[in-house]
């Protein structure tokens, strides 16, 4: 369908473009030169004037369909940046059970706090750049690149 319309928007450029082209104005248009100095009345006949007046109206009001027609479909087609549907949703309470489940862990093992709580930081860290990862094979331009892990 675009492509249809995109065709029909290129033809109407060249009609619109020749029939601008073929009026007379001040200076008679292109008629001279390449009648040969006649006038388009000559070639179309005495009602050449109101033809190609009309005709300009005509290819002007399809040219600006087109435009509207064009400008519509592209519209319909993209996706503004500020929807968040794709990012992934951050559930506090499963990062705060998996913080006490690691600490319990490292108490069990008689590891300090301060350590236990370096490696759950360390391993949500790999976890946010794996979400994050997925996240941006399905919406690339929506999500940020993670922060490199220190």
């Amino acid at each position: 369908m675009t492509l249809f319309i995109t065709l029909l928007h290129i033809l109407v450029c060249f009609v619109l473009i020749a029939v601008i082209l073929l009026q007379a104005g001040r200076g008679q248009g292109l008629t001279g030169p390449v009648l040969g100095s006649g006038n388009v009345q000559s070639l179309f006949g005495t009602k050449a004037g109101d033809f190609l007046t009309k005709a300009t109206s005509a290819a002007a009001i399809c040219f600006m369909l087109t435009c509207l027609t064009l400008d519509f479909i592209e519209a319909q087609k993209s996706r503004s940046l500020l929807e968040t549907s794709a990012m992934p949703s951050v559930d506090v309470d499963q990062i705060r059970k998996a913080l006490e489940k690691v600490k319990a862990e490292a108490a069990a093992k008689g590891e300090s706090a301060a350590n236990a709580v370096q490696a759950a930081g360390e391993t949500a860290a790999a976890d946010a750049q794996a979400i994050a990862a997925d996240a941006a094979e399905a919406a690339p331009a929506a999500v940020p690149e993670p922060p490199a892990a220190q």
